[in-house]
């Protein structure tokens, strides 16, 4: 039992990443002032009533010729640099409410970090709504565990944390591709 101990504790010093098939370093807590830069994007939400969520196409880098295919088929958009499939996702409404306010706890977010294993960020949903004339825009990376959000006060990368990631979002509110 001994032995067997000590062959399975190098598994514990393992990043997440390399258990879960993804390449989140994670585990740093947001600094104050990232926290407050948190704090910030959350009160630039506004009115999220007619918020839409778009599905993005395959990664360009790692999935070069699906991606191309996508494109060169047409029915995307693009939203802050990235393509989405055209036809917004038919998520319910209580659904994008409950994605939106995990974003808007403290403790769904990390501090951003670079991942080493990762194709680059690639966002595999994107939320969308307007208040006031100024679009919002909620991307989520599920392959870089990053949430990236842009509003009148700018825009703010974050890693999700894995209280966030490995929950309810991933696993019923916009699941992962293939899911």
């Amino acid at each position: 039992m001994k032995r067997l101990l000590l062959l399975l504790a190098p598994l514990a010093l393992l990043p997440s990443c390399a258990l879960k098939t993804t390449c989140w370093s994670g585990g740093i807590p947001l600094r104050d002032i990232e926290e407050r830069a948190r704090a910030k994007a959350v009160s630039d939400f506004g009115d999220t009533s007619g918020a839409v969520v778009y599905r993005g196409l395959a990664h360009p880098e790692a999935q070069t010729s699906r991606y191309q295919k996508q494109v060169d088929a047409g029915g995307w958009v693009e939203i802050e640099d990235f393509k989405f499939f055209e036809e917004p996702v038919d998520v319910p409404r209580e659904d994008i409410d409950k994605v939106l306010a995990l974003y808007a706890e403290s403790d769904s977010h990390q501090a951003w970090g670079p991942k080493t294993k990762c194709a680059g960020f690639h966002p595999d949903y994107a939320i969308v709504w307007t208040d006031g004339g100024t679009r919002r825009v909620l991307q989520l990376c599920y392959g870089c565990h990053e949430w990236k959000f842009f509003g009148p006060g700018g825009m703010l990368l974050t890693d999700i944390s894995e209280k966030a990631y490995f929950g309810p979002l991933t696993r019923r509110w916009l699941k992962k591709e293939g899911d």
